[in-house]
């Protein structure tokens, strides 16, 4: 998580526009039969492992040193964004979770400056002036919850007409650091069972995601060891 911190700031600070994107059981089952998500992913400056990554990759002897979800990091990466004085922009959710989020981070975080927010519902009408916004706004970090694959294309296809040097899609992120919705406890995190979690508060919205996701994922890392082997 050091190291992951440390990455961030320097990606921040360094030259031209990067994209960092956490992966997941549920975004490399997109990623099959969604090229153009895949290549966003593989051409991503930063790639965050998931919990079920990292237990995919000791499965097949290649580990990762450690569990970094989307929350996780950016929990330790705001108050050294505080300490850095760094030009924050919140783009998702509906408009009373960005607007409560905005008043959370002003509040806990006085040194981070919240250069701009705006909600998730934006028509194609509406990018040119959302984009005129972000730009004017001087932000060198946007946080984007729009949900997999949007954020991921959305942040892909204006990262250089926005010139933020850091855009990182962050999935319902916002509800949870707004404090609308608990985040999975110790229990869960970092212990392959957040999606149990997750799944037990909003089964109805999420059990077709689990039930095809995490089979399909599980099968094809074992297909993957014996195929090595």
């Amino acid at each position: 998580m050091t190291e992951a911190v440390a990455c961030v700031a320097e990606l921040i600070d360094s030259d031209g526009v990067h994209q960092l994107t956490p992966i997941n059981a549920n975004k490399l089952w997109q990623m099959e039969s969604h090229a153009g998500l895949r290549e966003i992913v593989r051409s991503s400056s930063l790639v965050l492992p998931e919990w079920a990554v990292v237990w995919a990759a000791r499965v097949l002897g290649r580990p990762i040193r450690g569990h970094i979800g989307g929350i996780m990091l950016f929990e330790n990466f705001l108050p050294v964004a505080a300490q850095r004085h760094d030009r924050l922009f919140l783009l998702g959710a509906r408009p009373h979770v960005v607007e409560r989020l905005h008043d959370q981070l002003t509040y806990r975080f006085p040194g981070l400056q919240v250069a701009g927010y705006h909600h998730g519902y934006v028509s194609t009408q509406q990018e040119v002036g959302l984009i005129d916004q972000i730009r004017a706004s001087r932000a060198n970090f946007l946080l984007v919850a729009m949900g997999t694959p949007k954020q991921e294309l959305w942040i892909a296809r204006h990262k250089h007409e926005l010139n933020v040097p850091l855009s990182i899609g962050v999935g319902g992120s916002f509800d949870v650091l707004a404090g609308l919705k608990a985040d999975a406890p110790t229990w869960a995190r970092g212990h392959g069972l957040e999606w149990a979690y997750r799944l037990a508060q909003d089964p109805r919205n999420l059990w077709k995601r689990y039930l095809m996701t995490n089979p399909w994922f599980v099968y094809r890392v074992l297909r993957e060891r014996v195929l090595a082997y």
